[in-house]
């Protein structure tokens, strides 16, 4: 008696999620846990420079074809339609044998007050263009200056500015930032 067993191995979906708020972020978990036929994993990974809108991008080797098209209403059913779906690689993003990525924008909310489909198709490009304050975050230096200085930008809307000179040694002021578009 020859016994053979297997197993099947569910599509991953790694969603960039660096840009969404942890309401969205559960939304769009839960949509694709309860359809029970992916293995989520959400990221803060940064976009590639060419995603500039929802896009979904998948491996030539996945087990059912059919996930591209799944995947992509599922994303819509939690709010994320998506515009642009592509295959194997974008920037250093590459999708090895049964997976995908999910690259989400938010919608900008002030713009969302009942509108109708056509003012919601402006409202996505209007994403596209935004710039988001996760993009700031970041150790900045001073270049080919006589004194070191360095600005970091914190996550918590905190700064850190600090200068080394000669005289005083090291110089540090702390403050808050904020931005504005």
């Amino acid at each position: 008696m020859l016994l053979l067993s297997g197993c099947a191995s569910k599509t991953t979906v790694h969603v960039y999620a660096k840009y969404l708020d942890s309401t969205q972020r559960d939304k769009i978990s839960n949509a694709f846990d309860s359809s029970q036929r992916y293995r989520v994993q959400l990221n803060e990974f940064d976009f590639p420079a060419s995603v500039t809108e929802n896009t979904l991008l998948y491996s030539l080797i996945l087990l059912e074809p059919e996930a591209i098209d799944i995947a992509s209403n599922i994303s819509a059913t939690a709010g994320f339609t998506v515009q642009r779906i592509e295959g194997l690689s974008k920037g250093n993003h590459w999708y090895t044998k049964n997976s995908m990525a999910l690259f989400l924008l938010p919608k900008d909310k002030d713009k969302d007050k009942d509108k109708d489909k056509d003012k919601d198709k402006d409202k996505d490009k209007d994403n596209r263009r935004m710039f988001f304050r996760q993009d700031l975050v970041n150790e900045y230096k001073a270049k080919d200056c006589s004194e070191a200085t360095s600005l970091y930008f914190h996550k918590d809307g905190s700064f850190t500015l600090g200068m080394a000179t000669k005289s005083t040694g090291t110089d540090m002021v702390i403050g808050v930032w904020k931005y504005r578009q």
